[in-house]
Order: structure tokens, then sequence, then C-alpha cells
């Protein structure tokens, strides 16, 4: 399959590296031109038929146009969504595949442009996205973040031992969601400080409250940083290799419901996945079987924690057999095959 992908260059991103890994999925599966912000001969002022030109396709041999996750613009201080207005693609008798992404960023205008380019078939992560099709006319397929399978078994076979009981980090969200910050009034004294490390030690005074202080726990927000500047939220494969230093971590559903890429990474470390209660997961996540699920209310929160960090054979297990499932299901390969599948049948 001859495939034209629209993207903007992440090979040497330092987060957010599910954009790359769709991209290198595709280049493994299909012969795929890829053009963007970042790649060799991006030109603002191209249309597609320029950009087929440069492709190594003629018109004729393309059998698949992609828009990836990170052509879109999100910055919120640009009113826009579409990042290339020149290229239109509503003309092309070609397949064409949206992959939306942030769908709590700028929805209004994403639906605008999906619509102006008549888009075949929409990817979205969004709990409520298969419901948008009878408003835009188009269709919609639920398909969640994964992980590429060949980073995490080429990670795996290093050694890394589990040094830490219970970690998070990443943002609170607190815009958008309210469980993160409650979560942290749970465990810290201090919710305004960003890190039980670092800070902590400057001010010799621990922000974790002390029924957890017994926990070795690694609590990093962004912005977070050491004593000496540096981030505490490591970045790219020293992120994925970070993970593994925890027997369980934190994660929940973020901005309208989205079940991001974080559940599956953990889950490809070996590492418990803890997470709350809802109504988002669509059966994916098993409590006991291949994840630990609290209530919302917390009020089962650090009985659970403890279970797991003081029955590690029975974590252990878990993990493990998680490790296996994920690797399995929850590929970018597995899910671009359904995709795939699926446009055939639109």
């Amino acid at each position: 399959m001859n495939v034209i992908l629209l993207a903007q260059n992440y090979e040497n991103y330092k987060s957010g590296y599910y954009h790359d890994d769709i991209v290198r999925v595709f280049r493994r599966r299909y012969n795929c031109f890829v053009y963007g912000k970042g790649y060799p001969g991006y030109d603002l002022r191209d249309t597609i038929e320029d950009v087929i030109a440069k492709s190594p396709f003629k018109r004729s041999e393309i059998d698949l146009i992609v828009v990836g996750t990170s052509w879109e613009i999100q910055n919120p201080n640009n009113p826009e969504s579409d990042p290339h207005p020149n290229i239109n693609l509503s003309q092309l008798k070609i397949p064409k595949i949206f992959f939306l992404n942030k769908e709590y960023k700028k929805l209004q205008k994403k639906f605008e442009y999906i619509k102006k380019n008549k888009f075949d078939l929409v990817i979205s992560a969004h709990p409520k996205c298969e419901h948008w099709s009878k408003k835009l006319g188009i269709s919609f397929l639920k398909s969640h973040f994964a992980i590429d399978k060949e980073r995490f078994e080429k990670l795996n076979k290093l050694s890394i031992p589990k040094t830490y009981d219970f970690g998070f980090t990443g943002s609170l969200h607190k815009k958008y969601i309210d469980i993160r910050y409650k979560i942290k009034c749970e465990i810290f004294d201090n919710p305004y400080v960003k890190s039980n490390l670092g800070l902590s030690v400057l001010f010799k005074k621990n922000p974790i409250k002390p029924e957890y202080r017994k926990y070795k726990i690694y609590w990093a927000e962004w912005g977070a940083r050491s004593l000496f500047g540096k981030s505490l939220v490591p970045t790219g494969e020293a992120y994925l290799k970070f993970l593994r230093k925890f027997k369980i971590f934190l994660s929940t559903p973020s901005a309208e419901g989205l079940v991001g890429t974080r559940f599956f990474e953990i889950m490809a470390s070996r590492t418990l996945l803890f997470i709350p209660e809802s109504e988002f997961y669509d059966g994916l996540f098993e409590d006991g079987i291949n994840c630990c699920v609290f209530k919302k209310d917390l009020s089962d929160f650090k009985e659970k924690l403890e279970y797991y960090l003081f029955h590690s054979e029975e974590r252990e297990k878990i993990c493990e057999n998680v490790y296996q499932d994920v690797i399995k299901n929850h590929t970018y390969e597995n899910r671009i095959e359904k995709i795939i599948n699926k446009l055939k049948n639109v």
C-alpha cells in the first residue's frame, strides 16, 4: 500500500512520542511518504498536488492519505487548527483518514477541518467520538492509544530494579479534572508543592503525610525541578526506563475522559497500573486482573496501595501477564490494522 502521511516531525521530541510511534508503524507496514513541518521538502506554500509531486508515487498509485496526530495546531493562543490551509484534500478521490487529537482543545475548529477536507474516516480516543458521525456525516472510529512494540521489547531486555514503591508524573489538569488533585491531597500535607523531591530537601520539611512516609514515593508534576534546576520528570527513552523503576504507578483519565498513552506504557513496563474507577475504560482494565482499581472517593486508596506493596508475588504475577497482553494486543500495529479494516467497510 502506498501512503502519504501528513505530520510534523517529532523524531527528536522528548515528550508525546506517540506522534512519532504512529508514523514509524506506518513506515514499517507500508510504502509511506511523510510530509510536514520538520521533514525535508516542506513548504507552507505547497498544495496537495505539490505534495504528491514531491512524493515517490504517481497520483494513480496512491492508496491512502493519512493526517497524523501531530498535524494540527494545538497552541491555545492560536485560534486556528489547520496548520497548512493550502493543502485541501476535499477533491481527492483517494481514501482519507484523520487522527483527531486533544479533543478538549478547539474541537469546533477541528470539526470544520474535518468537514472541509471530507475525510472518509476519523480516528479518536474520545468517549463520545462515535456520536459525532451523525453530526458531521463522516464515519468515526474509537481507537485507544497504544505502544510501539519494538520500543518496549528493546527496553524490557534491560535489567532495571524496582527502586520506588509508588509514583506519578505529569500535570494535575485541574482545569479539566479533579481526581489527580484529590489524590495529591490524600498523600500530601502540603498540596501546593509540585514534588516531594528537591524542595522538600531544601526546606527540611517532608510534604508527604506521615502515614505515607514509610513508602518510597516519587511525585513530580510538570515544572518540578531538583535543587540543581534539573527537571524531575524524565523525557524520551529515559522516561520509559524510569517507569520500570516503580512497583506501582498512578494513571487517570485526562480531560474529557481520554485514556492516554500512560496507561499502556505502565503496563508495558511491568509496573502495576493503579487507576480510579471510571466509565471510560471500555472493559480494557479489570481490577486484580491487569491493574488495581480504587474508588473515586479514595476510601480504599491506601488499603489497595498497601495490599499490592505487601503482596509482591501477586503484584508481579499481574504485571508479567499484563506485559504479555499489552505487547500482543495493545500496539499501534494492532490499532492501525483495525483502522485499515474499518476503512474498507466505510
